[in-house]
């Protein structure tokens, strides 16, 4: 009986170990990993949701803020398309399709400041800093 409460008692201390809370910083080596799935966020003037696939591509959905736009939902929206990388703490979002012709084929690099299970903080390669919410 007690070899058997021993070992129950081990799987379970060894499970609560491998368990992250939601407030755990993520190592840089998961970034990748970690990263996908659905995140909302506010850039500058735009709401923003991207969706990190596990094959590298990305959708991204933005709408313009302001009165009408908050107020009523009815604001511009854009959808952006592409792939996605992460070296170290620096994500690159490759532009493949986007409705704003002037943005296809260019590249959008951030580095991430802070990540976390469920939040995730980018600065901008032009220094503003934006915070993201897993969906």
């Amino acid at each position: 009986m007690t070899k058997k409460i021993s070992l129950l008692a081990l799987v379970f201390v060894f499970g609560l170990s491998s368990c992250a809370p939601d407030g755990a910083t993520v190592d840089e080596a998961q970034y990748a990993a970690k990263i996908v799935g659905d995140w909302q966020g506010t850039v500058a003037d735009v709401n923003e949701t991207i969706s990190f696939s596990a094959d590298g591509r990305f959708m991204s959905r933005v709408r313009r803020r302001g009165f009408i736009s908050n107020t009523l939902g009815q604001g511009t929206t854009d959808t952006i398309r592409g792939t996605w990388t992460i070296k170290g703490n620096v994500i690159s979002l490759n532009i493949d399709s986007a409705e704003d012709a002037n943005v296809v084929n260019k590249t959008a690099t951030s580095t991430i400041e802070m990540f976390k299970q469920n939040e995730l903080v980018v600065r901008s390669s032009r220094g503003e800093t934006s915070r993201f919410m897993r969906m």
